[in-house]
């Protein structure tokens, strides 16, 4: 679970990186690299490309799509030299002029493996870089369970992200409508709810054994029309940790796997409502614990830092909104080497000589070191096994965590002991 988050959170941070990139022209290029694509071919394509920028217009931008192009062969030159296939989930790469500036050319290449395959292959020169498919695969990750049904046919699927995989469709042998009056009518109808029950019966035996084998099944969402969902829920056939999986019940017009899509469509506010109530329920947990006076509670980078170094936290709570930076300082006059918490180091390295040495007084500090506080916890929370969990900031309690506690706080297996 930690090494996950680290991954996950490096990732976002390079897209937010990326997504504040800006070409003067159409010079910055996204390329994108399924699995199963051959190499060699795509750097055949981008020489053909070469070919094609040649002819831009502009002296400027054509210098530096070029320059980027190339930055981009050579690397995956390099890169097969000692890897004959992508990764396994693909790769991602960005590269072009981020000075911003005509008078200035800053070529940056920056390369990654997706959380997730890569199920598009693209190349686009613009002024931006192309970050929708990876920014898409930022949606929840928590399998939800899917059921379509009516009286005729069910349809069950799973959603991961955005990807859907039909599992299972069952039809049933109820009988339709019928023109049969007096005693032929009532056994008849009698027929028809037996058959029914019998169809149930199936559904249930099948949402029984499948959603339970989901290791990661986050909730269930139950879709048809017309009443026979709610009459399906309410017989009881369900298992108990199935029917506790339920999270919404929504109607639509279809039972089979357009049915799926729609219920897809319309399940986004009850998605969106179980990760709120998550959040609520993990920061509830820890202003229980808080109230409660144990010693059991840490918040802030100081407490946590040396909680996390002593593997006493079981659970941290990171702001999806904190963007610190921990900076080592050294002075150049005693050797003495401190630490300091900032939000901006272009900012503090202009603020730096006006500032003096705790140890000697002399202002002749200088930056050896910058990182990012979330990833140096993150990297602590792997050494304990520590959970993590990102709250967001859309909620009373997400604005919390990141105004009254900076962005951060844990709850502890056992107090630890007092630097």
């Amino acid at each position: 679970m930690t090494a996950e988050s680290k991954s996950l959170y490096q990732f976002k941070r390079m897209l937010e990186e990326l997504e504040g990139m800006r070409g003067r022209g159409t010079e910055l290029i996204s390329v994108y690299i399924t699995p199963d694509t051959d190499l060699a071919k795509v750097m055949q394509q981008l020489r053909d490309e070469q070919g094609t920028a040649s002819n831009i217009k502009s002296k400027t931008t054509r210098k530096n799509v070029l320059a980027a192009l190339e930055r981009i062969i050579q690397f995956l030159r390099s890169y097969m030299e000692k890897n004959r296939k992508p990764p396994p989930h693909g790769m991602a790469i960005f590269c072009g002029n981020v000075a911003g500036r005509d008078d200035v050319a800053d070529i940056q290449l920056y390369w990654i493996e997706p959380p997730e395959p890569v199920t598009v292959r693209m190349y686009r020169c613009d002024q931006e870089f192309v970050l929708e498919p990876l920014k898409e695969m930022l949606q929840i990750k928590e399998t939800i369970g899917l059921l379509v049904m009516d009286r005729r046919e069910a349809t069950f699927a799973t959603l991961r992200g955005k990807h859907i995989d039909i599992l299972r469709k069952l039809t049933s042998a109820v009988p339709g409508k019928h023109s049969k009056g007096g005693q032929s009518s009532r056994r008849f109808e009698r027929l028809i709810e037996i058959a029914a029950h019998e169809y149930a019966k199936r559904v249930a035996e099948t949402a029984n054994e499948i959603f339970p084998q989901i290791p990661d099944l986050r909730a269930i969402i139950v879709g048809g029309p017309g009443p026979t969902k709610e009459d399906f829920l309410n017989s009881g056939l369900l298992h108990d940790s199935v029917q506790k999986k339920i999270a919404g019940v929504v109607d639509t017009g279809y039972t089979d796997e357009q049915g799926i899509k729609e219920l897809v469509n319309k399940a986004g506010e009850i998605l969106a409502d179980l990760e709120i109530l998550k959040e609520k329920s993990l920061m509830q947990r820890f202003m229980e614990e808080l109230v409660a006076g144990k010693g059991l509670v840490a918040y802030g980078e100081g407490e946590i830092r040396r909680a996390l170094e002593q593997g006493t936290v079981e659970l941290l709570l990171v702001s999806e909104g904190l963007r610190k930076l921990r900076v080592t300082i050294r002075c150049q006059a005693c050797g003495e080497t401190f630490h300091e918490i900032i939000d901006n180091l272009a900012h503090y390295q202009k603020q730096l000589p006006e500032k003096s040495c705790p140890k000697c007084g002399e202002a002749k500090l200088t930056v050896v070191e910058s990182r990012d506080v979330v990833q140096e916890l993150l990297e602590l929370a792997e050494k304990f096994n520590t959970r993590v969990e990102f709250i967001s900031t859309e909620t009373d309690e997400g604005k919390q965590l990141l105004t009254a506690f900076k962005g951060l706080a844990a709850i502890l297996r056992f107090r630890p002991t007092q630097a």
